[in-house]
């Protein structure tokens, strides 16, 4: 990372990789702890969600993509980890 940092820093300005690339990159991370892994495995956990005790979210379509990728439909990741992302909302 640091290389290519350094490396884009040859053919941009420093305050653009940093508003284009690293601040995304560290703000994405929190999305996805908060939609993908806190809110689906957060207490209290009911018979629905087991045996992984994760959640389906209950939001619409779009708000799911827009939360983090449709991880919000994390019951069905569980259960079938092997289909991509975007598929995953034809499980419910």
């Amino acid at each position: 990372m640091a290389a290519a940092f350094n490396l884009l820093k040859i053919w941009f300005h420093e305050i653009s990789i940093w508003m284009f690339w690293v601040v995304p990159a560290f703000l994405g991370t929190f999305q996805l702890f908060y939609f993908g892994t806190y809110l689906p495995h957060t207490k209290p956990h009911t018979d629905e969600m087991k045996p992984h005790n994760a959640r389906t979210l209950k939001k619409n379509h779009i708000v799911a993509m827009l939360s983090c990728y449709f991880f919000g439909y994390h019951h069905e990741h569980h259960e079938s980890p092997q289909t991509s992302w975007w598929k995953l909302y034809q499980l419910k």
